[in-house]
């Protein structure tokens, strides 16, 4: 076999190795998830633009539901914007936090899933890389609280405005479509953060996966991070303040 066919048979194996690895296939779930999700937002936020409503006697465009004069349309119009901005920067704590998970923390079948548990896992962890999961988490979870006010301030304002332009049908069922299409986000966002501490559900992976172990390639002994921890101690102390 020549060195070629060589080279060629190993990026081969090394790319079935890769399709087969856990943190792959999870990172390519969540970006194909991603780009539904950014849809969902566009469709469940901007509820004046999208949603059928009467101009005269023939349905508005979207130009039209935009450009409205009257001061409650303006400040609902404002509001679909900030809902979206809302859910955008929820979105990309959320990837960065999916991303940290997947890289960090393993799904393990085989151990544990409970709080105390999961915590005693993430010892083997770093610790610059275990504050870094919690920090992600909690972040989350107070952005997930804030876009969840935002969606219900948008949807109450949007309702009103809505129904002043009511044209048949079309307009509650793409209403209320609309709504529930964000709403179930909203309950997968409070499912997925409202949990104990060390509890770590996936925001893409269905089914709930829950990252319950460290990943192999971040292992750490608990003497080395002690050793790790005890050198940096000794390096702080011995500068000048």
């Amino acid at each position: 076999m020549s060195a070629e066919e060589k080279n060629e048979l190993s990026c081969l194996e090394k790319c079935k190795a890769k399709q087969n690895d856990q943190d792959f296939k999870q990172k390519m779930g969540v970006s194909t998830i991603l780009i539904l999700e950014l849809y969902r937002v566009l469709m469940g936020a901007f509820l004046i633009a999208f949603v059928p409503q009467k101009c005269g006697e023939n349905i508005c465009s979207i130009s039209e539901n935009l450009s409205r004069n009257s001061i409650l349309a303006q400040s609902t119009i404002a509001a679909n914007s900030i809902t979206a901005l809302a859910f955008f920067a929820l979105y990309f704590i959320e990837v960065k936090r999916e991303n940290k998970l997947i890289t960090y923390l393993e799904v393990n079948k085989f151990t544990a899933v409970d709080n105390d548990a999961v915590g005693e896992s993430l010892k083997n962890l770093p610790i610059t890389k275990r504050n870094t999961i919690l920090r992600y988490d909690k972040l989350y979870q107070n952005t997930g609280y804030v876009s969840t006010c935002a969606f219900i301030c948008n949807t109450v304002l949007s309702a009103y405005v809505v129904y002043n332009h009511y044209f048949d049908s079309k307009t509650a069922t793409v209403f209320l479509t609309n709504v529930l299409f964000m709403g179930t986000k909203v309950s997968d966002v409070y499912t997925t953060v409202n949990t104990k501490k060390n509890i770590f559900f996936s925001a893409y992976l269905k089914q709930k996966v829950q990252f319950n172990d460290v990943d192999p390639d971040k292992y750490v002994t608990l003497d080395i991070e002690q050793d790790y921890n005890s050198s940096n101690d000794s390096t702080v102390e011995g500068q000048p303040i």
